[in-house]
């Protein structure tokens, strides 16, 4: 498997949005709200969307100072032309309905404004580890489907698309399958499977001076709102 070089995530967005100090951006969602604070940290005035209310409360309880709302990504309780920056991280794929969370992500981004979407790429170097509990390969087309018929369609217009790596963070395959079930309750290894993944974990499993992370592969692509 081809390898690419590893971008940490404050890098990436200065890479792909610029200097955003000051500009209004919203995290759709948010989950933890760990980009939701990156964001802030950069300067910007920034927003957390997220649909689950248990990790609103968590999020807001560690970070005070941001705004975090509970809402589905199809229904964004905001007025149009709120933001200039709308971001989907890792979650567009989620959306009960994806191309009604795109068209909700450009109501409320401002004309001229952009939307990052990353989302992961399927068949990449986490794929033989987690697709032991959730194989999600053939969601993840739909996401970037969707994203293409709202280029095609004239709501969007892409300007940027980048192939990155990123270092997901697991020591043992017991932290994997706890955080990888802490999003999902109704996720589960199967008995007869356990050895299989427990080997493909520390087969994908790499050290480094932070500690533990097995590499994936994501996208991240910029669109701008057509005036």
């Amino acid at each position: 498997m081809s390898q690419r070089p590893f971008l940490e995530t404050d890098k990436l967005l200065t890479d792909v949005l610029g200097n955003i100090a000051g500009l209004d951006v919203l995290d759709i969602g948010a989950g933890s709200g760990r980009l939701t604070h990156r964001l802030s940290n950069l300067g910007a005035r920034a927003v957390g969307a997220e649909p689950n209310p248990e990790a609103v409360k968590a999020a807001q309880a560690k970070h005070p100072d941001i705004r975090f709302v509970t809402a589905p990504t199809e229904a964004l309780p905001f007025d149009a032309a709120t933001f200039d920056i709308s971001i989907f991280s890792l979650s567009l794929h989620h959306a009960t309905d994806m191309r009604a969370a795109i068209g909700e992500a450009c109501r409320v981004t401002r004309p001229g404004g952009l939307i990052l979407a990353i989302e992961p790429e399927p068949r990449d170097p986490l794929y033989p580890v987690v697709r032991f509990i959730v194989d999600e390969s053939d969601i993840c087309a739909e996401a970037q489907a969707a994203l293409d018929k709202a280029v095609t369609s004239g709501a969007l217009k892409r300007s940027s698309t980048l192939h990155i790596a990123s270092k997901y963070n697991m020591e043992t395959p017991a932290d994997m399958i706890a955080d990888l079930v802490s999003v999902d309750s109704g996720r589960v290894l199967k008995d007869e499977d356990k050895p299989a993944f427990e080997a493909a974990f520390w087969d994908a499993h790499c050290q480094d001076e932070t500690g533990g992370y097995l590499p994936y592969w994501s996208r991240a692509d910029v669109f701008k709102i057509t005036d």
